[in-house]
């Protein structure tokens, strides 16, 4: 890819280093707004994309050095977000107080029950839910009396350690400084949601997982993370039409050619495909039971869902998801918050799906 508008130093590099690819974007800030400077992305070949690739890390770097000698990258300076499906997330409820540094012991001792690795093994950070909003004299006042009283809302991320190791070697291997390590969920907030408060999903169809997020108010109440995604489908092609796995992918990108005396799912989904998609209408069904649930959140009932991710472009998907939830279903658009030369606008609505998390973490720095 060629640098787009005039050389400009001080970029912000978003890299997401998926299953089996690397998707980056280069975005300027240009009096508060997010420009758009390079993007790249390289994906592996099935036949290569057998571990993960994060788990080699030399081969990570390598590959994303390319990607960034190939897009023209300027900026040597980048954020990265880890995997959904290897973040620890919860939200506590702990008793008030002035001073929210003494809460700090308290928030180990219970990050030390729920956790899933002994908390010397975990890089945890913590998000305090309350006062996000710019409120009036009165009203602040008025609330930090109802705080006085009321207890305090924690979001908590954690990591593994020696995860977190794994993207400090690749960017080490690709020359590049890794400023901050941020989740997917909120680098999908910030290019998909923006400043919506209202209740909402985004899925990220991803190769190998989905992830499920169910933000409100630009707070992530649900994470959720499934063995389900684009290669699933391309298995479950591969083995009911009785082609290879690389003829099935090509096919993948057209469902009109699987349609046969078959009849279809809700919104023309080929009916071959059913299994797969039923997996994920339950996972999506069990998050809105979850968020429902929760004594945290306000509005009970997620008001639609944003498809992201690299699967998100197949046909049908979102049809059939907004008849068989019943609700509105969109595919989302990262660049929507983002300047670009238009005449860019056709391949950047095509790769779009694919690189909301690399945009979402390029707009960390700016908004």
């Amino acid at each position: 890819m060629s640098l787009f508008g005039k050389k400009q130093k001080g970029g912000y590099l978003g890299v997401d280093i998926g299953a089996s690819s690397i998707k980056l974007v280069e975005l300027a800030n240009e009096k508060g707004r997010a420009r758009l400077m390079t993007y790249g992305y390289a994906e592996l070949p099935v036949s290569d994309a057998g571990g993960l690739l994060i788990d080699d890390t030399k081969k990570a770097g390598e590959l994303l050095a390319e990607v960034c000698k190939k897009a023209g990258c300027r900026s040597t300076i980048a954020m990265a977000a880890l995997p959904m499906s290897n973040v620890y997330s919860t939200i506590l409820s702990l008793p008030p107080t002035k001073d929210r540094k003494q809460l700090k012991p308290i928030i180990d001792v219970e990050i030390g029950k729920l956790s899933p690795l002994p908390l010397s093994e975990m890089i945890t950070y913590s998000t305090f839910l309350d006062g996000e909003e710019k409120k009036s004299e009165k009203s602040q006042t008025a609330q930090m009396t109802e705080m006085d009283e009321k207890e305090i809302k924690v979001l908590v991320t954690g990591a593994a350690k020696t995860l977190v190791q794994k993207y400090v070697e690749i960017f080490k291997v690709a020359k590049l400084q890794l400023q901050a390590l941020d989740t997917e969920s909120f680098a999908l907030i910030r290019s998909l949601v923006g400043k919506d408060k209202s209740a909402i999903m985004i899925i990220d169809l991803g190769a190998r997982r989905s992830n499920i997020t169910i933000v409100e108010k630009g707070i992530p109440f649900v994470t959720r993370s499934v063995n389900l995604g684009g290669d699933a489908i391309t298995s479950r092609m591969s083995a009911s039409i009785n082609v290879d796995m690389a003829q099935a992918e090509r096919m993948k990108r057209d469902f009109g050619e699987v349609q046969s005396t078959q009849s279809t799912l809700a919104g023309g989904l080929p009916v071959l495909l059913e299994p797969v998609f039923q997996s994920l209408v339950n996972e999506i069904r069990y998050a809105f039971q979850l968020f429902a649930n929760m004594e945290f959140t306000e509005t009970k009932k997620v008001e639609k869902i944003i498809l992201t991710g690299g699967s998100a472009h197949l046909p049908r998907v979102p049809e059939y998801l907004s008849a068989t939830l019943n609700m509105n279903v969109y595919r989302g658009d990262p660049w929507a918050r983002v300047v670009y030369p238009q005449d860019l606008s056709v391949v950047l609505e095509e790769i779009g799906p694919r690189m909301s998390v690399a945009v979402g973490l390029a707009m960390r720095e700016i908004e």
